[in-house]
């Protein structure tokens, strides 16, 4: 897989003083929620990034030279118990979900472009609910998953009707499979 990053992400990854953070993005249908590894609220790009320092929790991240889809977990841990009803009630699976590594200057500032390491789909959430707090967990699915759907549409007049219900483009074709159809001669 070739990698398109900045020559100031480069020169921050090799630098002598680095500073990294997580940006996590979970986009849901009522809201999206964003969560990074430090303290307090940070901004990016106009969007604002929760501090969850280490109770955001992911998978290490591995890379083969296969293309693989390789899924990803997710956690966040110490959560309110109240706010568990607002995360059994949304609809979270098929959901994008990404992960980017970005370095800060000395004050504090994105360097450029972030780099994009998992991006995918929301799977399956388990809950663990304690007295006080709760753990959510989350498993995400590589967008690669997607190459490795099978295609089960058919070029059928019902097939067609379950996306399109008044489309009759294949209506006809049934009837062409026992036509003669005379090429170059008089009819």
């Amino acid at each position: 897989m070739s990698r398109t990053i900045t020559s100031g992400f480069r020169a921050q990854a090799t630098g002598r003083h680095v500073k990294p953070v997580y940006l996590a993005q979970f986009f849901f249908d009522s809201e999206t929620l964003r969560f990074w590894n430090g303290s307090g609220d940070f901004i990016y790009d106009g969007d604002t990034y929760t501090g969850a320092g280490h109770l955001l929790k992911f998978d290490e991240i591995n890379e083969t030279q296969k293309i693989e889809a390789r899924g990803m977990n997710f956690s966040l841990s110490g959560i309110p118990s109240s706010l568990l009803a607002i995360a059994l009630a949304e609809e979270y699976q098929d959901r994008n979900v990404t992960l980017d590594l970005a370095f800060l200057d000395a004050d504090d500032v994105v360097i450029a472009d972030p780099y994009r390491f998992f991006s995918g789909k929301a799977d399956v959430m388990s809950i663990t609910d304690g007295a006080e707090t709760a753990t959510i967990s989350l498993t995400a699915e590589s967008d690669i998953i997607a190459l490795l759907r099978i295609n089960e549409r058919r070029r059928t007049p019902e097939d067609q009707k379950l996306t399109y219900p008044s489309d009759t483009f294949f209506d006809s074709v049934a009837a062409l499979q026992s036509r003669e159809i005379l090429w170059g001669g008089k009819v």
